[in-house]
């Protein structure tokens, strides 16, 4: 049983785990009957239904509502007796009873839908039916009744989308909640906690955690600057847990030294190597940490200093939580040195978990050595955050750091050398070709806005950066030691937080490897999970409509963090998949979607050119060349997208610098879902080359975009006078595309056996290239074509090399395996 479970009244999703302050009304639940429903105990614990003389009983729940029950209610809600609910009161004031039509006629009006205009005498069940508000369909309205509605429509979102509980607590409703108490505590209804703290009474804390690590070599251990922002209710002796991101980002960023490595570059070649994959593992080294600092007192608080923290997060303070962020090591105002992705930037997120629990410390500045703890603090942390702030909560979770209950993951990292490579090439996200670890940490290196103190550690950080330069290897993008220790998925076994993956299906920064890699780990280690996967890009889905994302983490951090059993395990899906046909969200057991492999052959029955479930009776052989001048590629202009266009667009054309080969109209939807797989036997004339593969979707027809639109103003109430959001949806094509590629796929010819070892390439000898396409969930509609285009260098993410490679595939053993789900 979780810790809160104990105070529960009753276990169930319909009530609030809390008591709430209404003393004079409300009686000793213990005492009531069994047969009065979980809706009633839930009604009456947030005082509205509260019995007559007798109170709570059988009886009660049978007899009648009558007007002035349900006058009394409103007023409770803090529904006006004036304005434009005035008649409506006025017509409540009586003590006969009341239908369940007349209890809707009210609500659904409270609820912003209009009589006369949205439903009307006749309709007024059937319309709260169609809205999802289950009436009860009794003839004889009771108090049982009226509590099972009454639950349901608190429950209900408003007309414009709003939760209607949420706007009665902005309205004053239990503003009264924690008066009286001797220690403040989060109200809890409907099997999650509701935004009642003030987001402008909020405590707002600096303080400088101590981290086991010496970056930047000054004999000191390096000291993390910490931001918290904690209800006001924690200095009254309430302890909450944290939300916490570690973003690299946070303190500001050297975007002017962002000088993209050059890609107009042959690939290397390499002499064989008999690497293993034990030759190339991380193996932390022992090193010599200066002492602890000595403690010269103690601070009852941080130094008190606000700070602006992203929207999002206040979402949860007003529901109960410490929000806290930090830069890590090497930004403005803390110590130490950015090492992209390493085990010392893993170090300072461990240590900043380990002060909210107790187990390491933190100052009040970085010279007087005062302690301050975080008493305010349960010790359950969760971190979320996108991109690079998603990533590393995925390697501290990785370390097993007690504390951390849960992570979630948006568009984030696992394993950092399948973010900047692929296959043995130097390949980073979209729209940053030439990125790379070495340019990332001097980006965040954010010590450098404060020329006095970044001058103590200047050399230091260059000679990191020489060393990383060095060890992230450009000049072979194999992998290797210094890869090893950012690939997190190698202490999977370790992680003891429930993860939470958000990814987008058409994130080419991030791109879906990172989640398939990440998913397969958890489920190996049998780690509690979810996954949400969704059509956009590299964003967060937090206002996105059509899911309920902040409803979902709502209940997810309170069952992890305050221990509420809500049974979010059971009610949220393992995985759920945004389909790109009408964009609605669907529920799945695992990922990839369960179903069998389609395989496909090229070039069968003397057609040109085409792909079928029989392979070829007839030995064939075709060519193609590495040359982007051929499709009339810019180096100094760099259109991706004119290039994509060029070799992607027109299949049945035959180009030299491509293969292409098509299916015949699809029968029936094909719903794809996991890894691609294209083998091809093939020659080269040159001793190494790209080999690249693209699957298309070609039809005509109006696509979702990644862009977005807002379609609710407003839509979503952070609470706590926090302000909002708006809920935005994806935008349709303005004119209809011909074709998506659905995904891709690359390789170093002389990686064909592993990322880490160098297989030679023998100009005009047949080897076998097996290319993995990053995992994508995509269905193909009835209809439309499917495509393989088979290609070199790739305008949008490879190298870009200067020597022109033939390439000849040996056709009658080339094929495409696609994971097709039932």
């Amino acid at each position: 049983m979780r810790k809160f479970a104990l105070l529960a009244l009753v276990t169930s999703l319909t009530f609030s785990s809390f008591p709430v302050v209404y003393a004079s009304e409300r009686q000793n639940v213990s005492s009531i009957e069994q047969s009065i429903s979980e809706d009633m105990l839930a009604m009456n614990n947030i005082g509205l239904i509260v019995g007559h003389k007798e109170g709570l009983t059988a009886q009660f729940a049978q007899k009648k509502v009558t007007g002035n029950d349900l006058h009394a209610i409103l007023l409770k809600l803090g529904i006006s007796l004036d304005g434009k609910y005035k008649e409506l009161m006025a017509h409540l004031a009586h003590s006969k009873p009341i239908s369940e039509k007349e209890f809707y006629e009210i609500f659904l009006q409270l609820l912003g839908y209009e009589k006369g205009v949205d439903f009307n005498e006749e309709i007024v069940i059937t319309f709260a039916d169609a809205i999802g508000l289950a009436p009860t369909h009794s003839k004889s309205f009771t108090h049982q009744d009226l509590a099972r509605v009454l639950n349901n429509c608190l429950k209900s979102k408003t007309k414009e989308g709003h939760e209607y509980f949420e706007i009665l607590l902005a309205d004053g409703f239990l503003s009264d909640y924690n008066t009286n108490k001797d220690i403040p505590e989060a109200l809890v209804f409907d099997g999650k906690t509701q935004p009642i703290f003030k987001h402008d009474e909020a405590i707002y804390e600096k303080v400088y955690v101590e981290v086991e690590t010496d970056t930047d070599f000054d004999g000191k251990l390096d000291l993390v600057e910490v931001w918290i922002k904690r209800p006001a209710e924690t200095e009254k002796g309430m302890q909450v847990p944290v939300v916490f991101e570690l973003s690299p980002y946070e303190r500001g960023t050297n975007d002017d030294l962002y000088d993209l490595h050059n890609v107009d570059e042959d690939l290397t070649v390499s002499e064989r190597t008999e690497t293993t994959l034990g030759d190339v593992t991380y193996k932390p080294e022992e090193k010599e940490l200066p002492a602890p600092r000595k403690i010269a007192g103690q601070a009852e608080h941080g130094q008190l200093e606000k700070f602006d923290f992203d929207g999002w997060y206040d979402y949860f303070f007003a529901r109960g939580y410490a929000v806290v962020s930090a830069g890590g090591l090497g930004s403005i105002g803390s110590e130490g040195i950015v090492d992209t992705g390493s085990a010392d930037e893993i170090a300072a997120g461990v240590a900043i978990i380990n002060w909210l629990n107790g187990d390491a410390r933190a100052f009040t500045n970085k010279t007087d050595n005062i302690e301050v703890k975080a008493d305010w603090s349960t010790g359950n942390v969760g971190m979320s955050g996108r991109s690079y702030r998603g990533t590393l909560p995925i390697g501290i979770a990785a370390t097993g750091v007690d504390g951390l209950k849960t992570i979630v993951p948006v568009a984030a990292i696992s394993s950092w050398y399948d973010y900047y490579r692929t296959n043995g090439l130097n390949l980073a996200g979209e729209g940053w070709q030439g990125d790379d670890t070495d340019l990332l940490a001097i980006y965040c290196m954010s010590r450098m806005f404060d020329p006095e103190d970044y001058s103590s550690v200047k050399a230091v950080f260059e000679r990191a950066m020489d060393q990383m330069r060095m060890e992230q290897d450009r000049v072979t993008g194999d992998y290797n030691v210094f890869w090893d220790e950012r690939n997190y998925l190698n202490n999977a076994d370790q992680i003891k937080a429930s993860v939470f993956i958000v990814h987008g299906l058409n994130d080419w920064n991030v791109k879906s490897k990172q989640f398939d890699m990440l998913w397969k780990a958890l489920e190996e280690n049998d780690v509690p999970r979810k996954m949400v996967l969704h059509q956009g890009e590299h964003i967060s889905i937090n206002n996105l409509a059509g899911i309920d994302f902040n409803d979902m983490m709502n209940r997810w951090f309170d069952y992890w963090l305050y221990e509420i059993d809500n049974n979010v395990m059971e009610d949220i899906a393992p995985v759920t998949i945004q389909n790109n046909t009408n964009l609605e969200f669907e529920t799945f057991d695992n990922w990839p979607v369960k179903g069998e492999t389609l395989k496909l052959y090229l070039n069968n029955g003397g057609q040109i050119h085409a792909l079928t479930t029989n392979p070829s009776s007839k030995s064939k052989k075709e060519s193609f060349v590495d040359n982007l001048s051929i499709s009339g590629y810019d180096r100094a202009v760099q259109d991706g997208l004119a290039w994509r266009q060029t070799i992607v667009g027109t299949p049945e054309e035959a180009r030299a610098d491509r293969l292409a080969y098509v299916t015949e109209p699809l029968k029936e939807d094909m719903r794809i879902s996991g890894t691609i797989n294209v083998t091809l036997k093939a020659a080269l004339d040159q001793p190494t080359g790209i080999i690249s593969a693209m699957l298309v979707d070609y039809g005509t027809e109006y696509r979702p975009t990644i862009d977005t639109e807002v379609v609710v103003p407003n839509g979503i109430i952070y609470g706590g006078n926090a302000g909002s959001d708006d809920i935005v949806d994806f935008v349709m094509e303005s004119e209809p595309s011909t074709f998506k590629v659905i995904s891709r796929g690359w390789m170093d010819a002389q990686n064909r056996v592993a990322p880490y070892r160098v297989d030679p390439i023998k100009p005009g000898t047949e080897y076998t290239f097996t290319v993995d396409m990053q995992p994508m969930d995509y269905t193909v509609k009835a209809g439309h074509k499917l495509g393989l285009i088979l290609y070199s260098t790739d305008a949008e993410y490879t190298m870009r090399p200067l020597t022109t490679t033939h390439f000849t595939v040996n056709v009658a053993e080339t094929f495409l395996e696609i994971p097709v789900a039932k």
